[in-house]
């Protein structure tokens, strides 16, 4: 039990201090935002290129692997349907799911079952981001974009399901472990 305690006010503390990066980066005026944006945006690109910086693709004999190649065309294809300032909310939504969704499994008291806290932790990240659109509301040059809201909403539910799935196979295997050690005592 202390344990799972002590777990628990790790991730909370891992929560508060990733939504305090975030509140932080919502503070920033448009004009940093969008330097900092177009920084990332330029080692995007510059991963993609052949690292002259000139937009050529790199040579298949560069020693780059598949796996090297699909995440730099993935990055490449997610560039076109969206801005990096938009991924950018998944991101850092995703960072902030993870923790959350491990205080609701660590928590030891009601509601007990898993199915029940997850919910709970859905309902969490869709406060911190409504709360983080509407911070935007009270910076000079930021506004609220509802367009932000999903991207968020893709990065949280992507962590909650993965914790959540994780430790449900974590579960099954220890139960699967502890039913055969039963039936080698009997």
């Amino acid at each position: 039990m202390l344990m799972r305690k002590t777990m628990f006010w790790i991730s909370v503390a891992l929560a508060i201090g990733v939504f305090s990066i975030i509140f932080v980066l919502t503070e920033q005026t448009p004009v940093q935002t969008l330097a900092l944006s177009s920084a990332v945006n330029e080692a995007v690109v510059a991963h993609h290129d052949n690292g002259m910086g000139d937009g050529a693709a790199a040579s298949p004999n560069a020693g780059s692997s598949a796996s090297s190649g699909f995440f730099s065309e993935l990055g490449t294809s997610l560039l076109s349907y969206a801005s990096v300032r938009k991924w950018a909310h998944t991101v850092e939504f995703l960072a902030f799911g993870i923790p959350v969704s491990l205080a609701f499994i660590f928590w030891w008291g009601r509601p007990r079952g898993l199915l029940s806290r997850v919910p709970l932790a859905f309902l969490l990240c869709v406060f911190a981001s409504l709360f983080d659109q509407t911070h935007k509301l009270f910076v000079p040059g930021r506004e609220f974009d509802a367009g932000d809201l999903l991207f968020d909403l893709l990065g949280y539910s992507i962590a909650i399901l993965a914790c959540f799935a994780c430790d449900k196979i974590a579960r099954t295997i220890r139960g699967k472990q502890h039913s055969a050690l039963d039936a080698m005592a009997a």
